[in-house]
């Protein structure tokens, strides 16, 4: 993966992690996920919830891999997840471990997704649209 940064200025981006699926050569499913938190703790909470859910990555069933994004100053956050299927990434929406974080937060943050099946994982052209998501508004700020 380059180490470009794909993004403006202010928008923090975690090395890729890889899953057990890296190399895939195929159609993948990407997700860009954003959330918008209320306060400076919750920030550090959804960080660090975050991180430790990245440390799963390696061994999360049809995972391609993950960035991890952040634009501090606007207290925003959340991932770009890169998978075999929609119906990986369902799995992983619907585990355990991740429902409970979401019944958690549920009405403490605003969140914002867009996804889509790509002929083939291509760095740039996932960068670009995700781009979309990370670099406007959230759509609860103001």
């Amino acid at each position: 993966m380059t180490s470009a940064q794909p993004f403006s200025e202010g928008t923090v981006l975690t090395p890729w992690k890889a899953g057990p699926r890296q190399g895939l050569s195929g159609s993948v499913f990407v997700s860009v996920t954003d959330f918008l938190a209320t306060s400076e703790e919750d920030v550090q909470l959804i960080y660090k919830i975050g991180m430790e859910l990245g440390r799963t990555w390696p061994v999360m069933h049809g995972a391609v891999g993950l960035w991890l994004w952040g634009r501090p100053s606007e207290s925003r956050g959340g991932s770009i997840s890169v998978w075999e299927t929609e119906q990986d990434m369902r799995r992983f929406v619907r585990w355990p471990v991740h429902t409970d974080i979401i019944r958690t937060w549920r009405g403490r943050v605003g969140v914002a997704a867009d996804s889509w099946q790509a002929p083939q994982f291509e760095e740039e052209e996932v960068w670009a649209r995700a781009r979309n998501t990370i670099e406007r508004p959230h759509p609860r700020a103001g």
